[in-house]
């Protein structure tokens, strides 16, 4: 059984569609990154074959008795008010693995992946589809993939029910893919089920988005994201706690971080923020730089900009609460208290809003593929600008 965490709105939603026989021929589930969409999106494909789903039979008799007993129902049936799929008929376990005949998945890739690594992340999608392994930076949904898709789409079904198309992070489509993908839904052809993802709608064309039936998914809250982890993967609930502070909402952060040195990433993170007032030091700063760009991926400098942002945005809330913060504190890294209350006491005229507005810039400049050596010695140089310390 593909297992939703929270999302009961956007559970509701499908299964009244299903309930009154309104299910749309295109849905386009979208929100936050490790918020459940590829795993709704699953659920629901599930539910387009689901062997166990099926309608109440109608009684054999018009005439019915207050005094006769419920006709039993079938061993195999399920009420279609109780969920969207059973998760453990022969087609949804089949979907769950990645095997059905009649389910056709595009994601994001490089125009050189091989077989053998498609094929890998449609497995790491039936290990858990929270946890999409993503290899390639900056991928894109190919036109290729789209123009087989509407092949595929054109020919009769394996087993005869229909086909899914599921087409994961559609906002990576670039202009002519989207086009293709257009057609197909302006004429889609008969029992097929077209399910979309995307982060975002911004940047999608208005015309995909008008022809899908949108379903949003709200963020993840930390007391959601705790849960998850420890019933889900075992931590311990004070851990759990901690990871899901620092997972700002999405779950599939929250599992990487459970699996890293986050106390160690921390350290890093505030070493990186101290450079910033070293420029009277430029070897020592240089050297820091280039032992980091070095020793990092984007995505490892990506994780070290977004953990200083959590912790700068944690001295904003504590100058915001004052020097006796209460006990349900927001602030996230609780064990640097001290060091923030020394930067604002020493630093009385940091720009707290402006610095973390440079560094998600800084980090916007990193998906964008900018030079990571020259984003960061920018980043550091604006960072003191904006610390109101003297030059």
């Amino acid at each position: 059984m593909i297992s939703i965490i929270a999302q009961e709105n956007a559970q509701e939603f499908l299964r009244r569609a299903r309930q009154n026989e309104r299910v749309a021929h295109a849905y386009l589930f979208h929100g936050p990154e490790g918020s459940g969409k590829e795993a709704l999106a699953l659920l629901k494909a599930q539910s387009f074959f689901c062997e166990k789903l099926r309608p109440q039979p109608a009684p054999q008799s018009a005439t019915i008795s207050l005094f006769d007993e419920p006709a039993a129902q079938p061993a195999n049936y399920l009420n279609e008010d109780s969920a969207l799929a059973c998760g453990i008929c022969s087609a949804c376990r089949r979907v769950a693995e990645m095997t059905h005949p009649d389910v056709r998945i595009i994601f994001p890739r490089a125009a050189s992946a091989s077989e053998d690594e498609r094929v890998e992340i449609l497995r790491s999608l039936a290990a858990n589809p929270y946890r999409r392994s993503k290899p390639w930076e900056n991928p894109t949904i190919l036109i290729d993939d789209i123009r087989a898709l509407k092949r595929d789409l054109g020919m009769t079904s394996y087993e005869g029910r229909g086909v899914v198309a599921l087409i994961i992070e559609a906002d990576r489509m670039k202009a002519e893919a989207a086009n293709a993908l257009l057609k197909i839904l302006e004429e889609p052809p008969a029992q097929t089920l077209m399910i979309l993802t995307a982060s975002s709608l911004d940047g999608m064309l208005p015309t995909i988005v008008s022809r899908c039936q949108p379903v949003r998914l709200l963020i993840l809250t930390r007391e959601q994201i705790a849960a998850a982890l420890q019933q889900n993967h075992g931590a311990p609930a004070e851990r759990a706690q901690f990871i899901a502070k620092l997972a700002n909402g999405s779950l599939r952060r929250a599992m990487d971080l459970l699996e890293e040195d986050v106390d160690t990433r921390r350290q890093q993170a505030v070493t990186f923020l101290r450079m910033a007032f070293r420029f009277n030091k430029p070897v020592e700063q240089m050297d820091f730089l280039n032992t980091l760009v070095r020793d990092s991926d984007r995505r490892d400098l990506r994780q070290l900009l977004e953990f200083c942002t959590l912790w700068i945005r944690d001295g904003c809330v504590l100058k915001s609460l004052g020097s006796t913060p209460p006990a349900n504190s927001p602030i996230i890294n609780t064990d640097q208290e001290r060091a923030l209350a020394d930067l604002i006491k020493n630093l009385p005229d940091f720009d707290f809003p402006g610095v973390i507005a440079e560094i998600e810039f800084a980090i916007e400049c990193l998906d964008r593929y900018v030079q990571p050596w020259l984003v960061l010695m920018v980043l550091l140089h604006r960072i003191q600008q904006l610390s109101g310390s003297r030059k």
